[in-house]
């Protein structure tokens, strides 16, 4: 029988200049999705597109539950805050998923709804190599 991941099992760590804030405790969802550009080769007589790889991209984003009395999250999360957002779906046990994104928070958004949990969405855009380029890997 298969293995499966769940979701308490997650280290979610935003490294940023005023220190980490760990999210994992208060994380409803994340998401990972990495992209890359190609360049067209195709020429001449060609019956098919060609392509190579060019430049990764990639973007996050998390949901949390927004947690009372939450201004250090908060400063961290604003727009245009550069650090590094650490997945880690399985915990930090050896061998386990582990992904490195060096990326800019996007800026958190927040819903307080009226007879439900107040939550706050926050995504990351890729910094490429200005910062450093993202991996994703085993610890």
């Amino acid at each position: 029988m298969a293995e499966f991941i769940s979701g308490p099992s997650m280290v979610l760590n935003w490294i940023h200049p005023g220190g980490t804030t760990s999210l994992a405790g208060d994380f409803r969802s994340v998401q990972w999705n990495p992209t890359t550009s190609y360049a067209e080769t195709s020429a001449g007589s060609d019956t098919q597109v060609g392509r190579l790889p060019t430049l990764k991209d990639a973007t996050a984003s998390i949901e949390l539950v927004n947690p009372a009395s939450g201004t250090a999250l908060y400063a961290a999360l604003q727009p245009q805050v550069a650090g590094t957002l650490l997945i880690q779906p399985e915990g930090t046990a050896a061998n386990k998923r582990k992904i490195t994104f060096p990326c800019y928070s996007d800026g958190a958004q927040y819903a307080h709804p009226y007879a439900d949990v107040a939550t706050l969405t926050c995504s990351f855009t890729g910094a490429g190599n200005i910062l450093a380029n993202f991996t994703d890997g085993v610890n």
